[in-house]
């Protein structure tokens, strides 16, 4: 559906002047569904980078787009649930500083990703996160009954490491936010959605405007995907308030275990190829 360019002309920007309806339709129907997974559990990225791909975006000018057009999604779920009584700014604010220093140090290593290894620990990183998220207890210690008043040094190592893989690798970091906040705060997952969230518009905004130095993002099409991601942000804000925890647990799981199934199979298909 999108013209096939080449990379050279992709940076530059030089997106057809005759895009259709039909696409930017695609790309708002793409990003209401990433702002919709990305408000209940994250990982959509893992459907949403695929499909641009496939319409003709080479991979990172695909990664830059994305990011930006998931921007004002995960902004509108974040005002959704800060309506809702959700969002604790008082923990989001003492883990801000730490994500922001990983942040800063994955944008300059963000359009150096190698595809191979990548692929390969992620699949890793999904399949423990599946498992962690299905047990009872938590094989790393009992969460505090009450949120820290601040982050120790472990605690500011291991946020500046989340905010680090956010910027640099970005597929997947909404998994692995939601079980360190859940480590770190004890708090359910309604509260640490909405955190993950706030969280997440730092990691995404720092991250695009690396990418939109490096030229790798077509705002055309991000555009439409963050229309789309208002939507589907906002939905999935309520879909969140309405049901319990036990749905949104049950969905994080689903996406994990699809996701690892996903990267391991593309992993076997570059290989024997």
């Amino acid at each position: 559906m999108v013209e096939q360019l080449t990379l050279n002309q992709r940076v530059e920007g030089s997106i057809p002047s005759s895009s259709t309806l039909l696409e930017g339709l695609v790309f708002f129907a793409l990003g209401l569904t990433v702002g919709f997974i990305n408000n209940i559990a994250g990982g959509a990225s893992v459907l949403s980078l695929p499909i641009m791909i496939l319409l003709g975006l080479p991979p990172t000018v695909a990664n830059g787009t994305n990011r930006f057009g998931m921007l004002i999604g995960v902004f509108s779920s974040v005002f959704s649930l800060r309506r809702y009584g959700y969002l604790r700014m008082d923990i989001a604010k003492t883990l801000l500083p730490p994500t922001l220093i990983g942040a800063l140090l994955g944008t300059l290593f963000v359009v150096t990703i190698d595809d191979s290894s990548f692929q390969g620990l992620l699949a890793i990183v999904m399949v423990g996160v599946a498992i962690m998220s299905s047990l009872g207890t938590d094989p790393f210690g009992k969460p505090p009954e009450t949120p820290p008043a601040k982050p120790g040094i472990k605690a500011f190592c291991g946020f500046t490491a989340v905010g680090f893989y956010g910027s640099f690798f970005q597929v997947g970091v909404g998994f692995i936010q939601i079980f360190a906040l859940r480590k770190y705060s004890g708090l359910d997952l309604k509260y640490v959605n909405a955190i993950k969230n706030f969280i997440t518009i730092w990691l995404l905004l720092i991250s695009s405007i690396g990418l939109f130095f490096a030229g790798k993002i077509i705002f055309s099409l991000a555009f439409c995907m963050a229309l789309g991601g208002l939507l589907g942000g906002y939905l999935g804000s309520k879909f969140q308030h309405k049901h319990d925890q036990v749905w949104i647990r049950r969905f994080i799981q689903a996406a994990s275990i699809l996701l690892a199934v996903k990267l391991i199979y593309d992993l076997v298909i570059n290989h024997s190829s």
